[in-house]
């Protein structure tokens, strides 16, 4: 009898370009039958739960939809919940893209699933277990005076659900994983391959997987290598990111992935030299993209009929650690992920019905193991780091342990739903808190005074000073970098600006505690825990897609 098995399981993870909005085309969508147009003057932004249409025709609940039948368009699969009169579509998660106004938008029946139209193909590192955000139902006894139930209860009812998640302890191999908790990330090539080539034919979204362009060298873009490699918005230190062109129709390219940032119209594009590296600049914003998880498991018979997939939407990363310890590697954890949803393959019977359908049950793509972006890189080693602090490289560290925690909390609002969605309206962000652990030996034993400072300055010297070094609260900078090789690093640098200074938003970091205690340990080691306001990651590699 075939199983399920741990280690036939499969995470993968894609951005959203809103939160709920798993970014998936649809255009493998098969069937006939109902319609409708969007009839909304400025488009239907990602996100939508409800599609404000016009010439609805032979749709009911419960039927699926693609929304975007026209080629070079964005186009995506979704659940009818529930439809209001003749112009309201509800949906059973968000959109994933936008839809500008007249939006085709077609009933299917069956999904053939499609290599390119994948974008949930990323893994976070190396990982062994998934707490996944299957729904915790909230079932309410109700106890009535004056009935024959007495002190039972006399009925349960249906609340809210809560989808939370984690993944604990993964080996980091590349970057990819770390902005999520922080915020955006700017990608920037080391070299072009001459000057901008054409420049954005029209505005863009966040999201878009299509762009038109033009321009006198324009034609110099293709599929092919060396020249499908484009840089959108190059030189912008807050927008600049990379993208391959997959096919070009024309003056439009369909890009591997959806775009993260909204481009002006004649925003530029430049052909990226790909013997070069990229930097990846990982920035805090205040609202932080949401992700989606999508699990896969096929039984150990290897039948695809039996596969058992799910899909977890509108993901915050609300807390995370990043931590390594003496003769380890780099590892990090993404700690109480909520979403605001799920859809799943497992539907009643053989087919996806309009009347046995499981509840959340959903068309979705196939996404198997050859579907997967693995990383084919060596993870960061402990042994290749080196921690800098208050301006001199500590050379003992045994292991650090960093913290942010976003303080996010799911709200719950009176919103107008339909079918089994009772989970989150939204997740918000709260106060941000980092926080740093350190575990030290000791330097080398030196005198107690010194004329030069940096000489003689020692962990407990700048512990007790406490970030004060003469007109106020300063703090220090710290600085982490695990370096591979050549153009190969991860460099975290607090405060962002790697320079701390005195007053508000320009201090550095604070040692809180540390204590040294006489143990066993030799030399004496010292447990650091440090108290910062702000950092920047950067990362260089050989990647050009950060998600």
């Amino acid at each position: 009898m075939a199983v399920y098995r741990s280690d036939q399981a499969q995470l993968t993870f894609g951005v959203e370009a809103a939160p709920g909005g798993y970014p998936e085309l649809g255009t493998g969508g098969t069937g006939s039958g109902g319609s409708a147009v969007i009839n909304l003057t400025n488009g239907q932004a990602a996100g939508s739960t409800k599609l404000t249409v016009d010439a609805l025709s032979g749709l009911a609940a419960g039927e699926y939809i693609r929304i975007g039948t026209a080629s070079n368009t964005e186009s995506e699969i979704r659940r009818i919940e529930y439809i209001d009169g003749s112009t309201g579509i509800y949906l059973d998660a968000p959109t994933g893209f936008f839809h500008p106004n007249d939006t085709a938008i077609a009933e299917v029946t069956g999904l053939t699933t499609t290599a390119a139209d994948i974008y949930l193909d990323q893994i976070p590192g190396v990982y062994d277990t998934v707490d996944v955000p299957d729904p915790e139902m909230t079932i309410e006894p109700r106890y009535f005076l004056g009935t024959a139930s007495k002190r039972n209860f006399y009925a349960a009812y249906k609340g809210q659900q809560a989808f939370t998640g984690s993944i604990p302890g993964f080996v980091l191999l590349n970057g990819r994983a770390l902005r999520f908790p922080f915020g955006k990330v700017v990608t920037t090539p080391s070299a072009l391959l001459g000057t901008n080539v054409a420049a954005l034919n029209g505005a863009v979204k966040k999201g878009d997987v299509y762009i038109t362009y033009d321009g006198t060298n324009a034609g110099t873009i293709s599929a092919s290598a060396p020249h499908n490699i484009l840089c959108i918005d190059d030189g912008s230190a807050t927008l600049s990111e990379v993208r391959k062109v997959v096919s070009t129709n024309g003056t439009i390219a369909r890009l591997d992935y959806p775009l993260q940032f909204d481009h002006a119209d004649d925003a530029s594009i430049a052909r990226v030299d790909t013997a070069g590296y990229y930097t990846h600049n990982i920035l805090e914003t205040v609202d932080l993209d949401t992700v989606s998880w999508h699990v896969h498991m096929r039984d150990s018979s290897e039948t695809a009929a039996n596969d058992f997939d799910r899909r977890y939407f509108g993901g915050l990363i609300g807390s995370a650690t990043l931590a390594a310890d003496e003769g380890g590697m780099l590892n990090m954890s993404w700690d109480g992920v909520n979403f605001q949803g799920m859809v799943h393959n497992q539907a009643q019977g053989n087919s996806l019905s309009t009347t046995a359908a499981v509840p959340h049950s959903g068309l979705m793509q196939t996404i198997a193991s050859t579907d997967v972006d693995f990383p084919t890189s060596n993870p960061y080693f402990f042994s290749q780091g080196s921690v800098t602090m208050f301006g001199v490289e500590v050379a003992r560290v045994r292991s650090f342990n960093l913290t942010v925690a976003n303080g996010e909390e799911p709200r719950y609002y009176i919103q107008r739903r339909h079918g089994q969605k009772r989970g989150p309206t939204e997740i918000r962000e709260n106060r941000r808190e980092y926080s740093l652990g350190v575990t030290l030996a000791t330097a080398d034993s030196r005198a107690a005074a010194g004329a030069n400072p940096v000489d003689s300055a020692t962990l407990f010297k700048e512990f007790l000073r406490e970030g004060d070094y003469g007109s106020g609260m300063v703090g220090f900078a710290i600085v982490l970098t695990f370096t591979r090789g050549a153009n190969d690093t991860i460099t975290i640098t607090i405060p962002d600006d790697g320079t701390a200074a005195l007053g508000g938003n320009e201090q550095g970091a604070f040692m809180r505690t540390a204590q040294h205690s006489i143990t066993g340990d030799n030399p004496v080691q010292v447990d650091a825990d440090i108290l910062f306001r702000n950092l920047k990651i950067e990362v260089q590699d050989s990647l050009y897609y950060y998600p």
